[in-house]
């Protein structure tokens, strides 16, 4: 009996050991989920607003005034938060001012219907201070106004003699951020759950079985009656068991090893489906569904990893910035589905010419490319390359009935004149422009951003 014991003791601990390291595993697992996707939110957040930050000049933003709103200076930074607003998965972006002593106003805010009026208080948190000082921040709590609840993201404007100008904040709305983050924690939990459940019931049948086998030794020890010789010889025999007996007993422990063999590998085949089903979130939230391009997130994490590139004086790359001419009058005019079926098209010469992963979308019909250890002559060849590929697209048969037409401009890093991906992006952003201009002063029309 003890012998028995022994030996399926042994595989009862090995069972509640996995339960219980399976257990804790799946609670680390929920918290690191619902950590890990926090702060990717909170990282996106960030990505934006210094991006939007970059994009504003502060030697503006900091001499202006309420009475400035029809200026030249005000309106290209409302149209440059608007960009944003109009193409990002944001409830608001606005400019914000330091009024001093911890008070902080609106500046610019290109909300349609109901903005912040320029000099009205903004409620502050710690993450607003911090960014007051020089350092980007996004709001570890919610927090509530007469818009609403949000977590915000914060960005210092600085001024080209280092002063900070004010403050690009994102606003991204409490109900949907919160629902992010337990949408996950549940999936984890349900799994872990399941999981759990799933090795509570395999070990309730094996020790059932154990039981059972416990039970039958105990009759066959009560059958043997009062003889001590008799029992005495019975536990002898049970100490040396003949040949028979012995194999079939190893054939039972055997088969005990194996259930807990079992019990294992289902527990880790559950933990990789969980971390299949996380990488999958995370591809599918860097890739534009429309055009199977990197999306916005994809961009703005590759706009950091060549912002670090330059601060370590290890960049070589090229900005190109192209633009679908006419699509406001082909979505007007032939419906939404044709245009989004030429941004496709669009993008599937893109992919053609730069590959896949150099390619981003990040809304509209604005596209970037990012071309690694680039020259003037590489360039060069890429965009007659992709003109060549873009008339051969526009003679193959098509549901629609317009030539696709593309403005682009390129511009290669200098260390000597490019601080950051910002400047980069700008030339190339005016180099696009200007062809677009180009484009419709040869077609007889005004120069429209369509």
């Amino acid at each position: 009996m003890k012998r028995f014991m022994r030996k399926n003791g042994l595989l009862i601990a090995a069972i509640a050991f996995l339960l219980v390291v399976n257990g804790t595993l799946g609670f680390v697992m929920t918290r690191q989920a619902g950590r890990s996707l926090t702060s990717s939110i909170r990282e996106h957040m960030l990505d934006i607003s210094n991006t939007a930050a970059s994009m504003v000049d502060g030697d503006v933003l900091i001499g202006l005034k309420k009475e400035d709103k029809d200026t030249e200076g005000y309106q290209t930074i409302m149209k440059t938060l608007a960009h944003f607003q109009d193409n990002m998965n944001l409830r608001y972006i606005y400019c914000i001012t330091d009024a001093g002593d911890g008070n902080f106003v609106f500046s610019v805010d290109p909300t349609v219907g109901d903005p912040g009026e320029f000099g009205s208080p903004i409620v502050y948190t710690d993450a607003l201070y911090t960014a007051s000082k020089g350092v980007a921040a996004v709001d570890e709590e919610s927090y509530s106004d007469e818009w609403g609840t949000f977590y915000s993201a914060y960005s210092p404007v600085f001024t080209s003699d280092g002063r900070v100008a004010g403050i690009v904040a994102v606003d991204v709305g409490a109900e949907w951020y919160d629902s992010q983050v337990a949408k996950l924690v549940r999936m984890v939990v349900i799994v872990g759950m399941s999981s759990l459940v799933a090795g509570i019931l395999i070990f309730a049948a094996i020790t059932r079985r154990i039981r059972l086998r416990n039970r039958t030794l105990s009759a066959q020890i009560t059958e043997l009656g009062g003889k001590v010789g008799d029992l005495m010889q019975e536990i002898e025999s049970a100490g040396e068991p003949p040949a028979g007996a012995r194999g079939a007993s190893e054939t039972a422990r055997q088969r005990d090893l194996d259930d807990a063999d079992d019990i294992g590998a289902k527990i880790l085949s559950m933990q990789d489906d969980i971390r299949e089903h996380i990488e999958r979130i995370r591809d599918k939230a860097y890739t534009d569904t429309l055009t199977g391009v990197g999306n916005k997130a994809a961009y703005f994490e590759a706009v950091k990893a060549y912002d670090a590139l330059i601060r370590e004086k290890k960049a070589d790359f090229a900005v190109v910035v192209m633009d679908l001419n006419g699509l406001k009058q082909i979505n007007d005019n032939f419906g939404h589905e044709c245009g989004d079926l030429a941004l496709s098209d669009a993008a599937k010469v893109l992919k053609n010419v730069f590959g896949e992963e150099h390619v981003y979308r990040i809304g509209g019909d604005e596209f970037f490319v990012i071309i690694e250890r680039a020259t003037a002559e590489i360039v060069s060849g890429l965009f007659g390359r992709f003109d060549s590929e873009l008339e051969a697209e526009n003679g193959t048969q098509k549901q629609y009935v317009f030539p696709l037409a593309i403005s682009k401009g390129a511009a290669i890093y200098d260390p000597e004149r490019d601080d950051g991906f910002r400047s980069v992006f700008k030339r190339a952003d005016t180099a696009m422009y200007d062809d677009k201009r180009a484009y419709y002063e040869n077609r007889g029309e005004e120069r429209r951003r369509l």
